[in-house]
């Protein structure tokens, strides 16, 4: 059985669940969306599951009630009691069951869109090196096995302006789950992890995914609220 995993619950956040997937999965396009908000078009340093990443980060930010509406709400008869099975994946025990995700919905239709992100190479550069780095060892979390931080990473290829966060997710190889997952956030008592989405000062984003040793799939955002890259 999945088990969701909650490793710090403040500004910077991770969830984790196990899949029996291995390989990205593509995530049908809505071509109803506003054409505003791909954003990652001309962003060739991006693969696929990382496009789609950053197209449902904006879809949620362009019409948050929508959102809920088109791909939250369908999931509660896909739970049975604690358990939640996303279609086509294995099932996922969570911690607080439907009541998480009926927060969720009813916090996206009362939420305010937002403009969206703005995808930088240099915010993905700084979301690489966690990627690589615990692809090589199994690791979780916002630290390398050397002990840089978020700030730290990102500060190698530039400057935030004041405000970072950083949102991990483990398991998901289907880039929308992967992100209804941090939406639901079942587990974090303060909704980190939604809230950064929904976070009207956070302006650019950078996304890095691959393989994991133990959860499969290992995704890395990184949220801030305006960044000049150093030109690396």
């Amino acid at each position: 059985m999945q088990a969701i995993l909650n490793l710090m619950l403040i500004l910077f956040g991770v969830l984790v669940s196990t899949s029996n997937n291995h390989e990205p999965a593509n995530t049908p396009q809505d071509d109803s969306w506003p054409e505003s908000i791909n954003t990652v078009e001309q962003a060739f340093y991006l693969d696929t599951y990382e496009k789609a990443i950053v197209l449902e980060l904006n879809k949620v930010r362009n019409n948050p009630a929508r959102y809920a509406a088109d791909y939250l709400e369908p999931l509660k008869t896909a739970y049975n009691n604690k358990v939640l099975t996303f279609p086509g994946e294995a099932p996922l025990q969570t911690r607080e069951g439907v009541a998480a995700l009926e927060e969720a919905i009813q916090a996206l239709k009362t939420a305010a869109p937002v403009p969206p992100l703005e995808p930088s190479r240099s915010l993905t550069s700084a979301a690489e090196l966690l990627v690589k780095d615990q692809k090589s060892y199994g690791g979780t979390g916002h630290l390398t096995k050397s002990g840089w931080t978020p700030q730290v990473r990102v500060k190698r290829f530039g400057t935030y302006t004041s405000r970072l966060a950083e949102n991990l997710v483990y398991g998901y190889t289907n880039a929308q789950y992967a992100i209804i997952s941090l939406l639901i956030d079942d587990g974090v008592a303060n909704r980190g992890h939604r809230a950064n989405i929904l976070d009207a000062g956070f302006t650019t984003v950078g996304v890095a995914a691959d393989k994991h040793p133990t959860y499969n799939y290992f995704c890395t955002i990184e949220f801030t609220d305006g960044f000049t890259a150093t030109g690396r």
